[in-house]
Parts: structure tokens; sequence; C-alpha cells
């Protein structure tokens, strides 16, 4: 998923030729507001790697989960350095989530974001330099802020001409339950291609088509006779997105992504405190859109 907040600067304010760049910034424009939606869908199968019709210590599981946020943002002036702030007020946040159909209880702090406030600061560079909530909030914004810093992670800060490709790292936390607890971080890399500048009205909108190609480093599993049950994950992600800019404006207008996942859980063990390994697959869809 891309960045909330995503400023492109068209020389001049023309339709730019062939060969001119367009800069995406991840820095808002001064005195600027702008309403996003934000929605996740994910899909997650767990499957025993163990012969047909043999019985397995470990369960399939059916993972399925949405999240929805919806927030403003509104850009104040830069200061002296060049920094500019924004203030993030998030409006709607709801989720859920079902394990083989059961309904689960998702994060308690998700419904209580609604009225609170995330501050963004940007440097002179356009980049993402810090998210901060209020004190007496931190514990309760953390994964907010998480998905917040995750969502910029995606966005490049470069100066494109059309057909012209932008590589960016990232590194992200993927919020889905593994059986042992591990938490799955994946590390990778998000080209950025711009594809055309099109009419939209008034305005000019530029068009990227993304491609993301991330893993997560095979660990070496925990023995299950030890008492602890810590798999080792093998797990790669692959997928495309399409991004919207308003150039005139400065404003991402829309972001749609969807990616595959797959994987390898590896338990460990030998004998008969054996566990089989297990295959995972998934698909998480996303979309973004801003008003303005």
């Amino acid at each position: 998923m891309a960045a909330a907040a995503i400023g492109l600067v068209c020389l001049d304010g023309l339709l730019p030729a062939q060969t001119e760049k367009v800069t995406i910034s991840l820095a808002p424009r001064s005195g600027q507001t702008v309403h996003y939606v934000a929605i996740q869908d994910i899909t997650m199968e767990i499957v025993p790697d163990v012969p047909a019709g043999q019985p397995s210590l470990i369960p399939t599981m059916k993972l399925a989960g949405k999240t929805t946020l919806a927030f403003t943002e509104t850009s104040g002036s830069p200061d002296p350095q060049g920094r500019v702030t924004a203030v993030l007020t998030y409006e709607q946040a709801n989720g859920e989530m079902s394990v083989n159909g059961v309904t689960m209880p998702v994060t308690a702090s998700l419904p209580d974001l609604v009225g609170k406030t995330l501050i963004l600061v940007f440097g002179a560079d356009g980049k993402l330099a810090d998210v901060t909530a209020p004190p007496e909030m931190t514990a309760a914004l953390g994964p907010a802020r998480q998905f917040i810093t995750d969502l910029f992670k995606l966005m490049p800060a470069a100066a494109l001409a059309i057909g012209e490709t932008t590589t960016t790292p990232f590194s992200i936390p993927l919020p889905v339950p593994v059986p042992g607890g591990v938490p799955i971080v994946l590390e990778g890399q998000v080209k950025t291609t711009l594809v055309s500048v099109d009419a939209d009205g008034d305005d000019h909108l530029a068009k990227c088509d993304q491609a993301f190609e991330a893993a997560m480093a095979p660990q070496a599993p925990s023995d299950p006779a030890s008492g602890t049950m810590r798999p080792s994950i093998d797990m790669k992600m692959l997928g495309t997105g399409k991004l919207q800019f308003n150039v005139d404006r400065g404003v991402m207008k829309s972001n749609e992504s969807e990616t595959t996942v797959d994987g390898v859980l590896s338990f460990g063990g030998s004998g008969a405190t054996a566990l089989p390994s297990a295959k995972i697959h998934g698909t998480i869809k996303a979309a973004l859109t801003g008003k303005y």
C-alpha cells in the first residue's frame, strides 16, 4: 500500500513531455487538507504437509481479516529548515477477523483511534522523518503509528520521466498470527514506473505501475522436545499495484495493490516429537483513495 500523502510537482504546471521529469515527494503541500480511506483485506490458509487421510497435530487454519481506516491529513507551513508538519486525524477505524469461519476479537485499540491524532513530520528532502502521538496516547496509537510508517515505506522519493523506474527498499511486518507466535517481517523492494500523465478534467493525473517483491529468510526452528514450538518460516511475497497522482494539486488520488504470499512453516524435531511442516498461501488486497 502507498503513502497517505504524496505530492507531485510538474514543471510549469503543464502536461509533461515524454522526457520531462515528474517529482514524487512524500511531503504534503502547505495548507492542504485531504481525506483518505484505506481498506485492507487479508486471506490466508495454513495447511499441514501430511499425506491425505493422515491425522496431523497441526490443524488447518483459514484466516480472513479486513481493516478499514478513514483519516484526514492537514498540513502546515514549512519551518526554516524546510520541514513540513501535518496532523493526521482518524475519523473511522474498524476491523474484523475470523479463523476457520469463527469470528475472532480484533485489536482492542482499533475503535479507540476515532478522534485521535498523529503528528507527521516530513524532512526537506520530502521523506517522512517522524510519526508521533500525544504522550498519553503513545501506547494506544502504537499500531496506528506503525501502519502509517509502513505505508510511507512503499513510496519512492524520486524524479521520473515517463517510462522510467525507481526502486525503493522496504521492511514491513505482516499482521498474520502463526503457530508459535513468530512475527513475520518481510524485507524487499518495490519498483515504481511512471506510465503516463493524462488529463482529468481541469487537472492532470500521473499514473504509475508498481511491482512488489519481498521475502522472509528462514530461521532455525526450535526443538519441540524442549517444550517450545517456534517454527522456522520461509516466505515470499509478490504483487503489483497502480497509483494515480493529481499533478496540479500534488495529491495522491488512488492506489490499489494485490500481493500473494507463499511460504513454509518448519517446526523441527525428530521421531515422536516431530511436527509436520505446513504450507502457507494467502492474498493481500489494499486500496487507498484520497479526496480533496
